[in-house]
Formats: C-alpha cells, structure tokens, sequence
C-alpha cells in the first residue's frame, strides 16, 4: 500500500509498564500485561500447570461398626473417623471388609464390589457409605484415603543424608506430607503428628518455616548422625499453639529451650517467626517466650541465638552452669533487640551478612567476631520495609521483598524500590484479612523470573467477590534478566521447589489431552532438577510452567440441577459448589473426572463460563455461537429427584486467557493522525490439524472498550437491522501456515488487514470467547516480532 512505512517492533525488553501515559510509552511497552511475559526478546503467553498431586492421607483397617439386625450398615465416613469438613474420599481407595471373610471393594464408581454376597455404595464428596451384607451383626473394618482439602501452607526442602536429591516436605494446615514416586500419590509424613495452623479465619497464616541445621548425635533422637529438619509456624499468639519441632525423618521432637538462670526453670523460647544457621549459630528471630507455650510473651523485635558450634548443650541446674540458649552466661547464648517497636518480618542471607526487614524500616545483622557479643545490628533504610515473610526471595546480592511502599531490593548497605516500571501496583493490594501476610515468592533460576502471589483488591477488580478475598489471586512475574515485569492470573497459597523423580510421559499416564503438551510422546521426564510448584487453599499441589495450559486445580463438592427456576437470579443454570474456589465471574472452566454413568458425568470434557454466587458456588454457562457469548444456561435435572445425587470425583481446570494491551501508537512528534494499513506479525507455528489463532482488537484514540475491527464498530450496512461484519478489516490470526506456503517451518508471518485512521491506535492480542471455549486456548503463543505499516493522516484536531 502506497505511502506506508514499517514500524518494527523486535529484540523486545520492556514488557509492564504503568508509570507513563500510555502515549508516551516505547514501542515494546505495555500497558496490561496479563498471563504473558517478556522473555529473552519476545513474548511468550504464560504456561500452564500440571497437577503433581492432590495432599492425601491413608487410613488402613479402620473399625466402621457391625452390621445390623439386616446386614445393613450405613455410615458416613468424614463423621464417623472426624475427618475435616472439607474431605473427600479418593475414588476407588475404599476396601471394606464384613465378618473378615467378604470384600468390598470401590469399583471408582462410586460401588463396592462384593467378593461374595452383597452390595455396597460410597458417595466420594459426602463420604456416605452403606453396604448391604449377606450376613446380619458383622463386625465391618475399612481402608481408605482421602484429601483433607485444606489450604497448604509449606513446601519446604528437608536435606537427607548422603544424597543429591533432597526431600521436600509439604504443609497443609493440620499434616505433613510427602511425595511417593512410585505410586506417585501424597503419603502423610511421620503420621500422629499433628498440627494447628488454622487458627486464622477460614485459611491461616501460620505458613511454615524451616532450616536444615546440625545433626541428631546430641539430641534425643533413636539414630544419631542423621541430618536434622526444623520447623515452626510462629503460633504463638494462638489458643493451641505448635512447638519448635524437629526432626531426622523418622519422628518429630518438640524443641523449647530454656534461655535464663541455673535453677529458673520458667523462661523458654518456645516459639519464633524464623531461624537460621549464622557463623556457627542457630540465631532465631520475632520470639515467644515463657513458661509454656499458652503463657509465652511475643518479642517480636527480638532477635535470639544459642552458643556456638552446638544448640543442644544440655540445661543443668547446678555448676556446671551450661545450656546453649541461656542468655546470663557470658559467651554462650545471646540475644538483641531492635531500637524499634516493629516487628520483625522477613530475614535472609546477602553474602556474610544477615538482612533483616521489619514493617517499615531494614537493618543489617552483622557479625562481630567477639564471643560476648557476636552480634551487632545496623539500621539500612528506615522507610522502606517488607510485610510480608515469605515475600523475601534470595538473590546473589540481595534480598528481595514485598513492603507496603513498593517491591524492596537491599544489598546490605543500602534498600531501594526496584519497581519504578510499576509504581502503584502494591497499592492495589488488598490489605484485609491479613492479605499482606500471604504474599509467598520464589525464584525460578532456570528461566531467570522471580514470583510473587498476591491478593488483588476487589476496589480494582469488580469480578472478585469481596468476601472471599482470602487466597492471592494474581502472581507477580520479574523478569530479572532484563527488568520487565508481567501479572498472571493464579490462585496459589504458597510457593516451594521440588526435585520431581524421573518417569515417562505418556497418553495413558497423563490425566489431560494430548494437544496441550509442550513435549513429545513418551517423553522421559529426567528428574533431580529442582522446579518450581505451588499449592493452593484447596491441597493441589501444581507443578509451575509444565504444560500449554492448565491441568486440574479445583474439586466440586457438589453439583445442583437447576432445569427450572427456582432460586432467582440463578435462573435455569447448573450450580457447582466448589469450596474457596476463588474464582471471578467470567472465568472459563472444563470439568472432568465425574465417574462415568454417574449424575453429571455428562458435564465431563465440557467448556464452561460462570457466574460467581459467592466463593463457594457458581453457575455454568456454555457457549453460543450466534451471539457469540458464553450466555446459553447448562441445564440439568435438578437435585429432587432421588436418584439424581452426585457422587464426587469432579475436577475443575481453569482455561486462561491472556491479554497483551499496547501503547498507544501515533504521529504526535508530527502534530498528525496515525493511519495502519496492515500489521505481520511473526509468531511460532501450529499445524493445520490442530488449528491455532488469537485474536486482534485495534482501538482507538481513548475509546478502551469497542474495538473499532469488530461489530458493531466495523458494521458495513449500518442502515440494516443485521450488522454485518467487514471480513476483510480481519480481528482473527492465525498461527497455521498460508495454504501457499510449501517451504514449511516452525514460524511464519502472518499479515493481518486493518485499515484504521485517528489520533492513537492501541493492539490488543488476546482469545475471543470461541477460541476460549476451542481448540486455540490449548495451543502456544509466542509474538516474535511486530511490524506495523503506518502513515500519517492528517491533523488531529477536530472541526
């Protein structure tokens, strides 16, 4: 086309930026960043998780009852064994055993099969469980696993002795856990053990901290030498509060020294914010201290240490006067308070220093190299701080964190924001029901970006409903390789590495479609490699960057059939009761994992819209082709019909979508209007079997919400009663190749036509509803490069 020149867009570094007019920014700037990232020059649309796991525990041989005078017995399994109300049963985990003679045996179908006479069902979401025996007053065990359903709150790396792969061990609110690679299942870790981080409403904050330290040759453990594992979850302030515990794999040891006096047996530290190992110390901060753990005192500007070399010198009464922790024996145990009424948030290591952030100022400690006082504390900034203790993430150099002035960066000498791309983001965090507490990051070495989870504020975001403003709802992606920042859209409650063991993919093993995997058939997964995993407030644990798009990450704990109206507004549509979902209204959702020939099943490998009712229910819609919305009702055969009862088993994986929002383009520098003709774009390359587009919104001027290339605003006949569309002003593109092109390859260029004329011009790539309820959702986007062909158009004014 005459007159039009190309503005090239390559080598792109700059990704979210919201510190400028959208008008001033550079080329490879954008405004909204959303489920896509820059990444080593190009942008790349965020991965999808896999699900490693659900957090699962085992009950084996459990006495249930007798059978009645009939042979009956019905039970409810989550009340009778006081499982969590938030249980589920694993689908084919149950085996009942009637007289010691006759099995029962769960077909996953929601029936135990019987290996004589009789008949058995089990409801996997309610637990209800009744058998049908040939014989009457019968003593019934039974074995079981079941999902506890609760939020996890650690995945922490346990050192093991002699070996290059480490274990990781995962919280939830009440277990530890870990992963079995040969039946690649959860198993409780040292069960009997339990724990109390619940105490928070509804989701806790008592995240868990540990510190690999020392070995068990000292301390009261069955086997010495071994490598020994310490935990605690800062439950002071709480009515059951944990201990320090401690173990070397086989059992968990309560830890609560005493820090004062040969005979005065009434101050302990028995509960602490975070430890770890410094110069030959294990140095604790933000302590509880006291006689118990129900009576201690909080000194949360506290920091404390045991002697060095060993934290496990025994308390004596009498001359000797020993104990590592006690603070009145000069060159033993120690402690400092910071000159601040502060608390003491986050810590970590920046080379042989000790950064320690508190709510609003940062401090250094430092070693001294004198035995009475080993410690010193330095003042760095005293504005800039971190609230949140998991938000710190360990670089080379620094130590990064999460304040409630901006993302911190502090190399020991000096803290400063890092965030200047974004300034205000932090304060669109929502600060309620502890949210700032929630925020966990991480740092993924092999593609050189940092996370950070985080809760959104409703006040930005009107699809969230308020009340369930528990859980973080966005991941805060830098890229630290070139200082670019992206936002994902991800429900996570805590962040961890694992060292997954080796294992084959393949289509039978893998619970997803074929189509959404970025790798070959059986491909061979090699383990050892630390990646990077998340657990969120319903047990999942997702293996991060692993597949196209997302695997399963939620349950349904019941379904309800609407097929007339009976609850308005709800209308006529299905409803699903998933608990703390935490989902928006306009996500789109698949469902899956309904047994087959159960109610519902047939909602398995359906594509649905929903609608939030609050953050336990929704409805589903699905797709219209004709009005191009997710707005025709699922319906199903409401709930009072007696047989229509559902059993459990369902799955929800979350379909994103991604949203790329450009600069807005112009001529101002010439006083004039911008005009494009066409705009190619190189982007990676799908096969015609499998399809592949995304879609282009061209907007104009300051008008953010009808893009002027779809209807109505590219209407043909705006006189007719039935728009019609102008196809060759294109808002779809492709990523097959040109049925021309017989060269083949893994890019190409694909040229999109759209004429377009006014003061500024904004590009958004993103799905349009079909492509979120098709094929194209499943698939890769990567943009390699941009070139716009523009001129200029006239003056700007109008009149």
């Amino acid at each position: 086309m005459a007159g039009y020149k190309p503005l090239k867009i390559t080598g792109m570094t700059t990704g979210l930026v919201q510190e400028r007019e959208e008008f001033l920014l550079p080329d490879d700037a954008y405004p909204k960043l959303i489920n896509a990232y820059v990444w080593r020059e190009r942008i790349i649309r965020k991965s999808g998780y896999y699900l490693l796991g659900r957090l699962q525990r085992n009950l084996l041989n459990q006495v249930l009852g007798n059978t009645g005078g009939g042979g009956n017995i019905p039970r409810n399994l989550i009340t009778v064994f006081s499982l969590e109300p938030t249980a589920q049963i694993v689908p084919g985990s149950v085996v009942a055993v009637v007289g010691g003679t006759i099995t029962y045996t769960d077909n996953g179908l929601g029936v135990l099969v019987s290996s004589g006479i009789g008949t058995g069902t089990i409801n996997y979401a309610t637990g209800s469980i009744s058998i049908l025996a040939s014989t009457p007053v019968s003593p019934v065990t039974v074995s079981f696993g079941y999902y506890p359903g609760l939020p996890v709150m650690g995945i922490r790396i346990e050192e093991l002795q002699d070996s290059a792969v480490d274990q990781t061990i995962f919280f939830d609110q009440k277990y530890a856990y870990i992963y079995n690679s040969i039946t690649r299942e959860f198993q409780e870790f040292i069960p009997g053990t339990t724990w109390n981080a619940q105490n928070a409403p509804v989701s806790g904050i008592d995240f868990f901290w540990s510190t690999n330290y020392w070995t068990s040759d000292s301390v009261n453990f069955t086997i010495p030498g071994k490598k020994l594992f310490w935990v605690t979850n800062n439950t002071g302030y709480a009515t059951l509060p944990d201990p320090i515990r401690i173990t070397n794999g086989l059992q968990w040891i309560d830890f609560a020294p005493p820090t004062y006096g040969q005979i005065d047996t009434t101050n302990f530290l028995v509960q602490c914010l975070a430890f770890l190992p410094f110069r030959g110390r294990l140095v604790t901060f933000n302590t509880w201290e006291g006689p118990t753990l129900s009576g201690a005192t909080n000194y949360s500007n506290r920091i404390r240490w045991s002697t060095i070399g060993n934290p496990f010198i025994p308390f004596s009464a009498g001359p000797p006067a020993t104990g590592s922790w006690r603070d009145d024996i000069r060159g033993q145990g120690g402690f400092l308070d910071i000159p601040t009424s502060e608390d003491i948030v986050a810590v970590g290591f920046v080379r042989d220093n000790l950064v320690v952030y508190c709510e609003r100022s940062t401090w250094q400690l430092r070693y001294t190299g004198r035995s009475i006082a080993p410690f010193q504390i330095e003042r760095v900034n005293s504005e800039l701080g971190v609230e949140g203790t998991f938000s710190a993430i360990q670089f080379d150099t620094s130590l990064m964190g999460i304040g409630n002035n901006g993302v911190i960066e502090c190399d020991s000498y000096k803290s400063e924001r890092i965030d200047v791309k974004i300034p205000d983001l932090v304060f669109k965090f929502n600060v309620t029901n502890n949210a700032v507490k929630r925020v966990h990051g991480i740092r993924d070495f092999p593609n050189r970006l940092a996370y950070w989870t985080y809760v959104q504020s409703s006040i930005y975001d009107p699809d969230i409903v308020p009340a369930s403003q528990l859980f973080p709802n966005q991941r805060l992606v830098y890229n630290y390789e070139n200082d670019s920042w992206a936002i994902f859209s991800d429900s996570l409650t805590t962040l961890g590495t694992f060292q997954i063991p080796s294992f084959s993919f393949n289509w039978i093993s893998l619970p997803i479609p074929w189509i959404r995997c970025n790798f070959p058939w059986i491909s061979e997964r090699i383990g050892g490699q630390p990646e990077i995993v998340g657990g969120n407030q319903q047990g999942f644990v997702l293996n991060l960057d692993a597949l196209t798009t997302n695997d399963s990450s939620l349950y349904i704990l019941d379904i309800i059939g609407m097929a007339s109206s009976i609850i308005p507004p709800i209308g006529t549509a299905t409803v699903v009761r998933s608990p703390n979902h935490n989902m928006s209204t306009g996500f789109v959702i698949g469902i899956s994992n309904i047994p087959a020939g159960t109610p519902y099943s047939n909602l398995n490998d359906g594509i649905f819209s929903i609608i939030v009712i609050d953050e336990n229910t929704f409805t589903l819609s699905i797709y219209d082709p004709t009005t191009q919305q997710f707005s025709t009702p699922q319906l199903d055969i409401p709930n009072a019909n007696p047989a229509i009862v559902y059993v459990g088993g369902g799955l929800i994986n979350i379909r994103e979508n991604f949203n790329i929002v450009s600069k807005k383009f112009n001529f101002l520098d010439d006083g004039q209007n911008i005009q494009m003709g066409y705009l190619d774009i190189l982007m990676n390359s799908t096969t015609q079997d499998e399809g592949g587009a995304i879609s282009l919104n061209v907007y104009l001027d300051y008008n953010n919400d009808e893009a002027s290339n779809t209807l109505p605003q590219n209407d043909m006949d705006d006189t007719s009663s039935s728009p019609i569309p102008d196809t060759f002003f294109n808002a779809i593109i492709p990523t097959t190749t040109g049925s021309y092109n017989t060269v083949g390859g893994t890019k190409f260029w694909q040229r999109v036509f759209c004429a377009t004329r006014a003061s500024f011009l904004t590009l958004e790539y993103t799905f349009s509803n079909a492509q979120m309820a098709g094929v194209e959702q499943e698939l890769d986007v990567q943009i390699d490069s941009q070139v716009l062909w523009i001129r200029k158009a006239g003056r700007m004014t109008q009149g």
